[in-house]
């Protein structure tokens, strides 16, 4: 399936560009951090765009308009979990995206859901639950935001879904970016801090990741079904963990282990429940090849 391949390929890189941010926040505040991110990642949009501008041609302002204040705000509530959890404990939460956009795209009746599919989703907040249990030490504020992110980001992506016959990747992902450079930029502009020329060039790497990644994904959400191109994002836990612990000797606690296996076991059952839609979908498609 090319749109899973896709998947795979974007969320890896969201992976990189998160570390790029988790440790540009030890020095530097939230919004310049963001904005740096995210003006080269537009650049990158942009290079990716180049040279058929009229991509970004759009008949849905409005949605761009919407899908990018919710890109803003998904962005500050990921990057500031980065900043005060260990990866792997942010990624736990954030990962339910796949989650909410199931029940979403059933509530909304984008895609049907089966009883199966219900179930894992149900799996999968007894998952969230026991991540969020006061007894995993107290309830920061940070796996609330990094919980706000996972809804956001699951209804940023639906609305891809919904309208990917009108509209391209490039402007879901060109549009989102600018507007969140606009915020971050005037904030910065009058609270700059200087960076060094290190930090500048891994604000630049991390950036150029999240261009690779948002073509990626928004190209994956393009092709395939939301629910099944959102479960690979599940390979974000196990890349953060890995990465996390060999340069902060990060480990995440045992709640969230316990937590995160849940959230990623359901993920991962509910693109397996894609997998006879698919099948059916084909044997439709033949009489008429």
């Amino acid at each position: 399936m090319p749109a899973v391949g896709l998947a795979l390929l974007g969320f890896f890189s969201f992976t990189l560009m998160d570390l790029s941010i988790k440790w540009l926040l030890q020095s530097y505040g939230l919004l310049q951090v963001t904005f740096f991110n995210c003006l080269f990642g537009l650049l990158g949009l942009l290079i990716w765009t180049y040279p058929n501008f009229n991509l970004l041609k759009t008949q849905h302002p409005r949605i761009h308009i919407l899908r990018a204040v919710l890109v803003l705000i998904a962005d500050l509530l990921a990057f500031y979990s980065y900043g005060q959890l260990p990866l792997a404990e942010a990624y736990t939460l954030i990962l339910t995206m796949p989650l909410f956009t199931a029940l979403f795209a059933f509530l909304l009746r984008q895609e049907q859901v089966r009883l199966q599919t219900l179930l894992l989703t149900v799996l999968g907040f007894i998952g969230v639950y026991i991540t969020l249990n006061p007894s995993f030490g107290s309830l920061k504020l940070a796996l609330l935001t990094a919980l706000g992110c996972a809804i956001i980001e699951a209804t940023s992506f639906l609305l891809i879904a919904r309208y990917r016959e009108q509209e391209t990747p490039q402007s879901f992902a060109v549009y989102s970016l600018s507007l969140v450079v606009l915020v971050t930029g005037i904030y910065t502009l009058f609270h700059y801090q200087p960076m060094s020329l290190i930090a500048l060039t891994l604000s630049l790497g991390g950036g150029l990741c999240y261009a690779l990644a948002m073509a990626l994904v928004v190209s994956a959400f393009h092709r395939g079904s939301a629910t099944a191109v959102s479960s690979m994002q599940y390979t974000q836990l196990l890349w953060g963990m890995l990465l996390s612990f060999l340069l902060w000797h990060e480990l995440p606690s045992k709640h969230a282990l316990v937590g995160g296996l849940l959230v990623a076991s359901a993920g991962l059952m509910l693109l397996y429940t894609q997998r006879p839609k698919a099948k059916q979908i084909k044997q439709q498609l033949l009489p008429d090849a």
